[in-house]
């Protein structure tokens, strides 16, 4: 399991809920000291040997471990970066699979190795789901949030407008969160996403990336939003039963 410098930093409770998830389904899963964070920032600059650099960390790490599976958690950039471009980067393909938080966490669903309290998030407040653009826009991991909607928010849960495939980029992305000349843009872009949450009357919104999840909270920050930010993980994690 491999996490983001963003979750150590902003969201280090993602530690226990995903935790929290792997314990309940029997998963046996480890951290690697060497590979544990999957931050790339040389994929951020489109600089070819820094990537790999910023690659072999990780890659070396899992291969000394002889895992099976490499689980990316709420991170969009470094799941795009090893799931769709290291291959192409080392020229083979990497000797273990490469997935996402969002994926295990459907996969445990549909097996019945985790159970939710059905309704858990039923309290009479609107709760939508953003997609991201890495994780669900280009992994295809769409299906997945709604699966756990259904189940722990069946009354609750309203889409925003455009969705899934379709939906908005939340105007964090690429890096420019990090970027401070870049905010008035960003948080001009993210407008978009106000007047999709205020369509909806959401109380609480939803992801799976955690770079989108700070773009949220600035967001609602600078908005003035009375709207709680929260990452799918998190929900599951409060949610399971037992």
């Amino acid at each position: 399991v491999v996490f983001s410098s963003i979750e150590i930093m902003k969201f280090p409770h993602n530690f226990v809920a995903i935790a929290k998830i792997l314990d309940a389904a029997g998963e046996n899963w480890t951290i690697s000291k060497q590979a544990r964070e999957v931050v790339n920032f040389g994929f951020y600059a489109a600089e070819g040997k820094l990537t790999k650099q910023f690659m072999d960390r990780v890659v070396e790490g899992a291969k000394a471990l002889g895992v099976k599976r490499l689980i990316v958690t709420e991170c969009g950039h470094a799941y795009d970066a090893l799931r769709f471009h290291a291959a192409n980067i080392y020229g083979e393909q990497l000797p273990f699979e490469v997935t996402h938080i969002t994926a295990v966490i459907g996969e445990l669903l549909q097996a019945g190795r985790i159970k939710l309290k059905k309704g858990a998030f039923d309290n009479g407040k609107t709760i939508t789901f953003h997609d991201a653009c890495k994780i669900q826009r280009r992994g295809g991991m769409m299906k997945e949030p709604r699966m756990v909607m259904k189940q722990i928010a069946p009354e609750s849960f309203k889409e925003m407008v455009p969705n899934n495939e379709d939906a908005w980029c939340c105007g964090g992305g690429g890096g420019v969160i990090s970027i401070d000349a870049a905010t008035p843009v960003r948080m001009a872009a993210f407008g978009i996403k106000v007047d999709q949450m205020r369509d909806v009357k959401a109380d609480t919104v939803v992801m799976s990336c955690s770079n989108c999840r700070l773009q949220f909270l600035d967001g609602v920050k600078h908005f003035n939003l009375d709207v709680e930010v929260t990452g799918l993980a998190q929900m599951v994690a409060d949610a399971l039963e037992g």
